[in-house]
This record gives structure tokens, sequence and C-alpha cells, in this order.
């Protein structure tokens, strides 16, 4: 009986070396492994800060482009007001000074209701120009949250070049447009796309 608990005692000591063997060889392993996954983590946090950077930076370039234009347009809106005002003061100067300056007063009025027509318009560009700059803000935004690409515009213009950065790991993509479909195209980059939300 004491022959073979110390048989047991000898089998258990070489396990827990084995066991010890295995361990250490699997930590190298394990580590190389971990680090590489930081590495790649840290890389892709890279990217995407510098691709948001570069997002904020085009949607502030589009906001000021936008402000310009609409502090473009209030001066030429005021321009023609003040303009407007000068004519109708005029128109009545004129109705006041004689009645045979009809031809005079026609012609302002003319002028009056093409000015009106101007402003009219110059308001509708003004109020389309800012639609469509909360527009493509919106579009941007929305297509950054949903289709993560950074299009490589260095490359051929022959090539389709990029790489899409899904929920676990970026993916680049290159195709040669002669040899692919743009249906085939558009198909295959949807589907990087990560359905569940």
């Amino acid at each position: 009986m004491a022959g073979l608990s110390k048989r047991m005692q000898e089998l258990e000591e070489m396990a827990q070396e084995m066991v010890k063997m295995m361990a250490s060889a699997q930590a190298g392993k394990l580590l190389r492994q971990n680090l590489e996954k930081q590495e790649q983590m840290i890389d892709k946090l890279l990217l995407t800060k510098k691709t948001t950077v570069q997002l904020i930076e085009e949607l502030m370039s589009a906001e000021e482009l936008v402000a310009q234009k609409l502090s473009d347009r209030d001066e030429e809106l005021k321009e023609s007001l003040q303009k407007l005002q000068k004519i109708e003061d005029t128109l009545l100067q004129d109705r006041e000074k004689d009645a045979g300056l009809k031809i005079s007063a026609e012609k302002l009025r003319k002028e009056l209701d093409a000015l009106r027509d101007e402003i009219e318009q110059q308001e509708k560009a003004a109020e389309e120009d800012t639609n469509a700059s909360k527009s493509a803000t919106h579009l941007s935004q929305l297509y950054y949250r949903v289709c993560p690409i950074d299009w490589d515009y260095s490359c051929e213009p022959t090539l389709i070049k990029g790489t899409h950065h899904g929920p676990d790991i970026a993916q680049p993509f290159s195709f040669e447009s002669g040899q692919h479909s743009r249906c085939f195209v558009s198909d295959y980059l949807w589907s990087l796309v990560p359905t569940s939300w």
C-alpha cells in the first residue's frame, strides 16, 4: 500500500511539472498573441481618430462655406432692400410732382417688381443653401456611421480601392473597374456593413 501511495505521489509530481512546462510555453504564445491584438487595436484606434478628425475638418469647412454664402446673401438682400426703398421713395416723389411722369413711374414700377422678384429668388436660394447644408451634414454623419470606408484617392483611376472599418477588423479592398460591374462592387461593399444594430 505504501509503495502504491509513493508511486501515486511521484505521478502527481510529474503531472504538476508537465502542467508547469505546458503553462510556461502557452503563456509566451498567449502573451505574443495578446500583444499583437493590442497593437492592432491601437492601429485601428489611431486610424479611426484620423478619420474622425478629417470628417470634422470637412464638416467645419462646409459649415464655413455655407455661413459665408448666407452672409453674402444677407448683404445682397440688404442692398436690394435699400434699392427697393429708394425706388419706392422716388416713386412717391414722382407721383407727388406731376401726373405727367407716368412713364417714369411705370418704369420704376417695373424695376421695383423686378427687384422684388430678385429678392424672392435670393431668399429662396438662401433657404435652399441652408437646407442643402443641413442635409449634407446629416448624410455624411449617417454615411460614416453605417459604412465607415476610407477611400484611397491616390490609386490609379481604373482602381476602386479603400479600407472598410467594420466592428471587428479593418478590411482592405481593391477592384479593377473594368473587370467588375458597378452592381458587383456595390453589392460587395454593402456585404461588409454589419446587419446587427
